[in-house]
């Protein structure tokens, strides 16, 4: 528990409570009749609970349900303003989720778990949403061979499974994250003249996506 202790004093119950709730919901753990909290056999990995983040998200649909706004702080404070560090999230959890009050102790439970899940780095007492090399690697692997316009493959393979495009307008550290892995074998970012896609880069410069599976990038290395 003082792990997620925001401060020595105080009663953390509450968060407790709703951090069991919450890996409840991500179908992680099992809470039988009797109150007894167990394991799930089937070990999910990280990919599979940002599946389970986004069927929150669009099944709960309750900006006053702890669970939808943990499910959904990444996508409404950080994509939708583009905005990669905020340094008080507790206040910027609490302006935006007006019905309900998010303590400060679940906000650093908040950051904890995202920063476990690969969604980005706890920092100078904020968060900063970059999301980490490890879970893009997960990511590509996850979807295997594609090619095709970069900004599809935001749209249609990124983005169900790690929410980053609002109007139109995919999340830079989605960007950077990707961009990034550039320089390994597993991704290979060029230019096509004439699409009718935006393009990435410091320069613009990049349209188009091919992506290698992991067995084929040790086949051919």
């Amino acid at each position: 528990m003082t792990k997620f202790q925001y401060n020595s004093e105080g009663d953390i119950t509450s968060l407790v409570e709703a951090v069991v709730q919450f890996l409840y919901s991500l179908g992680a753990i099992d809470i039988n009749d009797k109150k007894q909290i167990s394991s799930k056999e089937t070990q999910l990995d990280v990919i599979d609970i940002h599946l389970q983040l986004s069927k929150i998200a669009q099944n709960l649909n309750e900006p006053s349900n702890p669970n939808y706004i943990f499910a959904t702080m990444f996508y409404e404070l950080f994509v939708k303003s583009n905005n990669l560090f905020i340094h008080d999230l507790h206040f910027e959890t609490n302006n935006r989720f007006k019905r309900i009050s998010i303590s400060q102790e679940k906000i650093n439970a908040w950051k904890r778990m995202m920063e476990y899940f690969g969604l980005g780095y706890r920092y100078n007492g904020g968060f900063y949403a970059l999301p980490q090399y490890k879970l893009i690697k997960d990511l590509i692997n996850y979807i295997g061979d594609w090619e095709g316009p970069l900004h599809v493959f935001f749209e249609d393979k990124v983005h169900p499974i790690i929410p980053c495009v609002y109007k139109g307008n995919v999340y830079n550290g989605i960007i950077f994250s990707i961009l990034n892995l550039n320089s390994s074998h597993q991704i290979q970012l060029t230019r096509k003249q004439d699409l009718p896609f935006q393009s990435y880069g410091e320069k613009s410069e990049w349209n188009w996506i091919t992506v290698r599976s992991e067995s084929c990038v040790t086949l051919f290395k």
